[in-house]
């Protein structure tokens, strides 16, 4: 693929690979594409800090061609809709113009300021299961700081925030049963679970 401008990309914590950034509006995630060829939407907490920027010298070191092929196939489907929607923009009738009723003056109740909603914590959701097992439907609707707790027969306890989950664990994250099935097991607990469990 003859790419001539540079592409912003962002490197996985775990496999240090670089993901293309193809959009990074969408709050706390990212609109990537893997070294795979996939479109994905991830949470940012998987990549390092600040998206780079890749020369077109260096794609074929950063890149794979797989990814390069996607990029680009992803960039000609945009410009395509975007040209759709430049058409129907054309072809749309002016807007009818209603004018407005006269304002009626409202009471003003005393001015009252709505509490901020306080950012949710603690345990908010929680399952036992034979082995360390991690699902996708219980975990994502949960706030960085709540946490859940995973109860392993014969072993214990295991309770994190989404947040450390996001951190820590994010060959589970990545892998293509979490993504497509919604769940991980790990056939026997990592390491780096440990640190997780209750007494």
């Amino acid at each position: 693929m003859a790419q001539e401008t540079a592409l912003e990309a962002v490197r996985n914590r775990k496999t240090n690979k670089l993901f293309i950034l193809v959009d990074d509006t969408l709050g706390t995630r990212y609109k990537v594409i893997n070294p795979a060829g996939e479109v994905l939407i991830l949470p940012d907490l998987l990549f390092a800090e600040d998206p780079i920027t890749v020369q077109p010298p260096d794609f074929a070191d950063e890149f794979s061609e797989i990814q390069l092929d996607a990029f680009a196939k992803y960039q000609e489907k945009a410009a395509a809709q975007e040209a759709l929607a430049r058409a129907a923009a054309l072809r749309a009738p002016e807007p009818r113009r209603i004018d407005p009723e006269p304002e009626k003056k409202k009471r003003t109740p005393s001015a009252r300021k709505e509490p901020t909603p306080p950012t949710r914590r603690g345990l908010g959701a929680a399952w036992t299961s034979p082995r360390l097992t991690f699902y996708k439907h219980k975990i994502e609707p949960l706030h960085a700081k709540q946490s859940f707790k995973v109860s392993v027969d014969g072993t214990g306890d295991f309770e994190m925030t989404k947040e450390e989950f996001l951190l820590q664990f994010n060959d589970a994250v990545m892998s293509p049963s979490y993504r497509s099935d919604g769940l991980y097991t790990y056939p026997q607990i990592p390491e780096k679970a440990w640190r997780y469990r209750k007494t």
